[in-house]
C-alpha cells in the first residue's frame, strides 16, 4: 500500500495511483493544466469496467488523451479496448518492440495464449522507444528501457522525481 507521503507527492505532480489487486497492474493517471490527461497501463480485462470508472472519477471532467502501456502483458493492457471504446479519440502508445505482434494480433508472441490469459484486441496509434521524451501532464518524461520482466518494456521517468519533496 502506498504511504500517505508518497500519495501526497503524486498529487502535487498531478498523478493519481490506482492500486489494483491480482491480476491487474497498478495504473497511474496523470493530469495537467494543459488539457488532456494520460493513463499509464490499464489493468486486466476482467477489471476493465472498474478501470473505466476509476479513470472517469480521476479525470474530473477532463479529457483522457493518451494511454501508455509500459509493456503488453495482459495485466497491463487488458483494459485498453474498454478505454478506447469509452474515449474514441484516445491515442494509445505501446513499446516499439511489440508493434508487429499487436498489428497481427499474435497471441503467442504477446504471451496470452501460452499463459491462458485474456486480452481483448485493441489498436495503437504509435510506438514509444527508449531514449525518447514524452509529455505527460505538465511534465516532460524520459523513456527508459526496462528489459527483464518483458524484453520490450519501457518505463517513463521524470528526471526531477528524486527531488520531489
Amino acid at each position: 500500500m502506498l504511504s500517505s507521503t508518497a500519495r501526497e507527492r503524486l498529487t502535487r505532480i498531478g498523478a493519481t495511483l490506482f492500486e489494483r489487486g491480482w491480476l491487474s497492474s497498478n495504473n497511474i493517471l496523470i493530469t495537467g493544466s494543459s488539457g488532456a490527461s494520460a493513463l499509464i497501463d490499464s489493468g486486466y480485462c476482467t477489471h476493465a469496467d472498474q478501470t473505466v470508472d476509476l479513470v472517469e472519477k480521476g479525470l474530473g471532467g477532463r479529457r483522457l488523451g493518451l494511454l501508455l502501456n509500459t509493456h503488453l502483458h495482459s495485466d497491463h493492457c487488458g483494459g485498453n479496448a474498454a478505454l478506447q471504446r469509452r474515449h474514441p479519440a484516445l491515442q494509445t502508445l505501446i513499446p516499439s518492440g511489440s508493434a508487429e505482434a499487436v498489428r497481427l494480433w499474435d497471441t503467442e508472441a504477446l504471451s496470452y495464449a501460452s499463459t491462458g490469459q485474456q486480452c481483448p484486441r485493441f489498436t495503437f496509434n504509435g510506438v514509444i522507444r527508449p531514449g525518447e521524451k514524452l509529455r505527460l501532464g505538465d511534465w516532460t518524461w524520459e523513456v527508459h528501457g526496462a528489459k527483464g520482466h518483458d524484453p520490450h518494456a519501457i518505463v517513463p521517468l521524470a528526471p526531477w522525481t528524486s527531488h520531489v519533496q
